[in-house]
């Protein structure tokens, strides 16, 4: 009779999380504490760790996500292997395979694991939380014997047990890890199917696309240590934009390094809604907490909501000494601007040669807002290749319209100050009729001042003919503080490595303004 009721008891909690309609996410938003040594260094930031994984379990999260980069520092890294690429091996990780089921808490001695894996291991177990991490590891590689590195990030289940590993694929400035090359995903018991990549793999088709193509993927995790850049890669508005297009709920856990420009952690909602969304210039780190509802597919990006205004979002505003956060200017050498009509209305068509890539803006300006804002904004437009880092160049097409500081060009795509005025605008609507192509994708690119997405806007993509596609975006509330708002287009085909191409050039652009 015991044994009957402990079957009932099992097959009751099952069905409860087969029935769930939400689980609950945590996201770090982690600063690193730095040391001299390895053991020093593992040590202040396990338990850190460790710390933020109890307090997270306090508050019911069924898992918790930590950053890029967040238990061993990328200036350690360059450090130890400037000396000899040997010394990595200090601060790297074996993570076993996720087939060989093994929970590394079981390794008390550590005799085949290092302390850091085991103790976050442990306390998975502990506190019955599926744990994200990323960190250095090392393996040997079957055919040469050498020892190799990767960039890595490691998903223990509530039992401490390894079940998924990802090797980060596109490498940015990291020559001493090996790309990875494997789409990773892993379902949990609360029925929800991850998908997990690393910071800059977000820029490229693989994986940030094909892990969406051909599988039940409904959420991503996100662990990033983002460079961020205005006017259209700053962290949260790439991260929003990418989770909006494909209908996704995404996990972004940041590394906070104000100094570098990184930070920002969020949740954001299948629907396009913002959960929780944090930045801040403060040293400090901040978790995240908030329920993300299960869905079953994920949403389509259809114009069928056009007219109806997104929820509000939740997010707190809690963005302090934002105004000191240091930002990077993306190149936007070959880009071509248009002021906006001084009667309050613009409507601008721009074309390229062949008429393969269009933008019509319609915008409406409330001049009795402000009368004088402290800056302006400009439409900008834009097909071509941009920089991502020293060594990729990156094929864009970019509809858009950005703030300027001045009246000069030059001006456009910094970012602006919270405590500046700015014009209020009453509507904006962008479209953009593209090639249906394999080798494309395109997402929204908003951004307030406060370095926040803006939350109150529509996206959609329709079929026009086989081979065309049209790209809607417009706001469902008057914004001021505007950034940046537009349609951010990735054109993979068009890739090259800058050792390849001198520099990168625009293609031809016609152009042509209406003022009303």
């Amino acid at each position: 009779m015991a044994g009957f009721s402990c079957f009932v008891f099992i097959v009751f909690i099952s069905r409860c999380y087969s029935l769930r309609s939400s689980y609950t996410a945590a996201v770090v938003n982690y600063l690193h504490i730095y040391a001299d040594y390895p053991k020093e260094l593992f040590k202040e930031n396990v338990e850190q760790y460790v710390n933020l994984m109890r307090n997270a379990s306090r508050e019911y999260a069924d898992i918790i996500v930590f950053p890029e980069y967040g238990l061993v520092d990328l200036y350690t890294i360059y450090s130890a292997v400037d000396k000899n690429i040997t010394e990595l091996e200090k601060y790297s990780s074996y993570i076993p395979e996720p087939s060989e089921k093994v929970v590394p808490c079981e390794d008390s001695k550590y005799q085949k694991y290092e302390q850091q894996l085991v103790e976050i291991s442990c306390a998975a177990r502990i506190h019955a939380i599926y744990t994200v991490i990323n960190l250095p590891e090392k393996a040997i590689n079957k055919d040469t014997g050498e020892m190799e590195f990767y960039n890595t990030n490691a998903i223990l289940d509530k039992s401490g047990t390894v079940i998924a590993k990802f090797r980060k694929i596109n490498l940015s400035e990291e020559p001493f890890f090996e790309p990875g090359t494997e789409i990773v995903t892993f379902t949990t018991d609360f029925n929800v199917t991850f998908g997990i990549f690393t910071c800059f793999d977000l820029l490229f088709q693989y994986p940030a696309l094909d892990i969406l193509s051909g599988t039940n993927v409904t959420d991503i995790i996100f662990p990033t240590a983002w460079y961020s850049k205005t006017p259209f890669i700053q962290g949260l508005s790439i991260q929003h934009g990418y989770a909006k297009s494909k209908g996704v709920n995404m996990l972004v856990s940041a590394l906070q390094e104000p100094d570098n420009s990184d930070g920002g952690s969020a949740i954001y909602l299948s629907d396009g809604s913002i959960a929780e969304a944090f930045i801040t210039n403060k040293r400090e780190s901040r978790v995240l907490i908030h329920d993300v509802p299960i869905v079953k597919t994920r949403a389509p990006s259809t114009c069928e909501t056009f007219n109806k205004t997104i929820k509000k979002s939740s997010q707190k505003e809690e963005f302090r000494d934002i105004d000191n956060f240091p930002l990077k200017r993306d190149t936007t050498t070959g880009y071509i601007y248009e002021s906006l009509g001084k009667r309050g209305k613009t409507l601008t068509r721009v074309c390229t040669d062949n008429e393969d890539f269009c933008c019509i803006f319609n915008i409406t300006v409330d001049n009795s807002s402000v009368p004088k804002p402290d800056y302006g904004h400009r439409i900008t437009i834009y097909k071509g290749l941009t920089s991502y880092g020293s060594k990729i160049l990156g094929g864009i097409r970019v509809c858009a319209l950005v703030a300027c500081l001045n009246e000069t060009e030059e001006s456009c795509g910094f970012r602006t100050n919270t405590s500046h005025k700015s014009a209020k605008f009453k509507s904006i609507e962008i479209q953009a009729v593209v090639d249906i192509t394999n080798d494309t994708h395109n997402q929204p690119s908003t951004l307030k001042a406060d370095l926040t997405p803006v939350s109150d806007y529509v996206y959609c993509e329709t079929m026009i003919s086989e081979s065309k596609m049209k790209i809607k975006m417009a706001i469902t509330s008057p914004q001021d503080s505007l950034v940046t708002f537009g349609i951010y287009g990735r054109m993979y085909g068009l890739d090259a490595l800058q050792e390849d191409i001198a520099a990168a050039t625009a293609l031809p652009v016609e152009k042509g303004v209406l003022n009303l």
